[in-house]
């Protein structure tokens, strides 16, 4: 208990300028995997806005160290990875993974601090999500999420500071427990990460959305939460000579946009909200020969960058803002056997990651660490020879805070989701409806 409380370059000169980075290992790239929690330069600002998959992130490196010690004392400050430091007791937790600034005096904010902080709102107990707190007379936990969504009397899994001789723990609350407190919620969270986790969000709802241009018209079926969408709604036609687009936030204003490639030049139709674009914009040429481009925030610096194998090999540009990219970067070899990647954050760790289907039958995924590096691949399970072709990823489409996947069965037409479960896990398949093919 505490009170203290530029425009991209032609494709074929991009080769011969950039060194390949990742070795070539059983036909697949793979880097050296660090020990230990690994430091990295933050997405978010000391104060601004941050995602909850960053918040969770944040937690579990305290909780990964294994050295942060219990202390209410603010001269024992622990590193929270990313240049700053927080007081290792029960409010400094929870500032350390809000990325809070300190108070006038130097101080991490303590819990009579959080009861009266501006920028936060009480929430009920049932509707917390990641990276929301529990707050209570003299203390404070960051939820992480429900045990059974289905069901929140079976308590919530939470990182907690709790007392002298005690590390940062990471443990389930029972529901009884979870009675005595309030749930509070940080307002600068970002609901939707249209940079990290691979999903479309352009209602800006924070759920999900599915989009295809399959037809050569722009459907968008907006996440309602629970895998529910909303009925289709056709954008715009003029699709048929683009390649599937992807989502990302490439001009940084928080929405998320589109870019597709027709006749080997790269094009970006900026999202203002509510399922709206602006006009196409031609970002540059060079693109052909390469898959359908696919976006997430690889080097970490909270811009979404897009990637695309070429002949069997993966590159990535890293996004600038303003629609702007650099120069291509040459990251590994040995993608022939597999067919077009996505991105999305499958471990919660706040990082993009990679996940492909190898020989039309098993899935793999590579865990991004930043800097445009990833780890070894991971086979995830077999039999996805029917899902191949159309696998997508949605960003969180039932609201637990983890990245799902979905794809069209070929032969039949039926959409299924697999919901994220964190650790690069997946839940058992999820028929949603029939009648995609055409779309897709």
């Amino acid at each position: 208990m505490n009170r203290s409380g530029s425009p991209l370059p032609l494709a074929r000169r991009l080769v011969a300028a950039f060194a390949v980075v990742a070795a070539l290992v059983a036909g697949l790239f793979t880097l050296q995997t660090a020990a230990g929690p690994r430091e990295a330069e933050a997405a978010s600002a000391v104060g601004g806005p941050i995602t909850r998959a960053e918040i969770i992130a944040r937690a579990k490196y305290w909780y990964d160290r294994g050295d942060t010690w219990y202390s209410q004392d603010q001269a024992d400050a622990i590193s929270d990875g990313t240049g700053g430091k927080y007081r290792p007791d029960c409010s400094g937790l929870v500032a350390m993974a809000w990325h809070l600034p300190k108070k006038s005096d130097g101080w991490d904010l303590n819990t009579d601090d959080f009861e009266s902080y501006a920028h936060k709102s009480w929430v009920d107990l049932d509707d917390l999500l990641p990276g929301d707190a529990l707050l209570r007379n003299g203390h404070i936990e960051l939820f992480e999420k429900w045990v059974n969504p289905g069901d929140h009397r079976d308590g919530a899994w939470v990182y907690s500071e709790n007392d002298y001789g005690q590390k940062t723990n990471h443990n389930i609350n029972p529901w009884s427990e979870m009675e005595t407190y309030r749930g509070i919620r940080y307002d600068k969270i970002v609901e939707g990460s249209p940079v990290s986790d691979g999903g479309a969000d352009f209602d800006g709802n924070g759920v999900g959305d599915i989009y295809a241009t399959g037809d050569g018209s722009l459907t968008i079926w907006n996440g309602k939460g629970s895998n529910n969408f909303a009925s289709p709604q056709v954008v715009g036609g003029g699709w048929s000579e683009f390649g599937r687009p992807a989502v990302g936030d490439f001009n940084k204003d928080g929405k998320s946009d589109l870019a597709a490639v027709k006749s080997g030049a790269l094009h970006v139709w900026n999202g203002r909200g509510g399922n709206g674009f602006g006009a196409a914009q031609v970002i540059g040429n060079g693109w052909g020969g390469f898959s359908a481009p696919i976006a997430g925030d690889f080097n970490g610096d909270g811009v979404s960058d897009l990637a695309s194998v070429k002949d069997g090999t993966l590159y990535v540009w890293n996004g600038k803002g303003s629609n702007n990219f650099g120069a291509a970067q040459v990251i590994g070899g040995g993608w022939s056997p597999f067919g077009a990647p996505i991105a999305g954050d499958f471990n919660n760790d706040g990082k993009s990651d990679l996940a492909a289907v190898k020989d039309g039958s098993t899935l793999h995924i590579w865990n991004g660490r930043g800097g445009n590096e990833f780890g070894a691949a991971q086979v995830i399970g077999s039999g996805w020879g029917d899902y191949d072709s159309t696998l997508m990823s949605l960003g969180d489409i039932n609201k637990d805070g983890h990245t799902d996947i979905a794809s069209v069965k070929e032969g039949t037409g039926t959409l299924y989701v697999w919901n994220g479960e964190g650790g690069n896990k997946f839940a058992t398949a999820t028929a949603i409806g029939n009648g995609w093919s055409t779309y897709f």
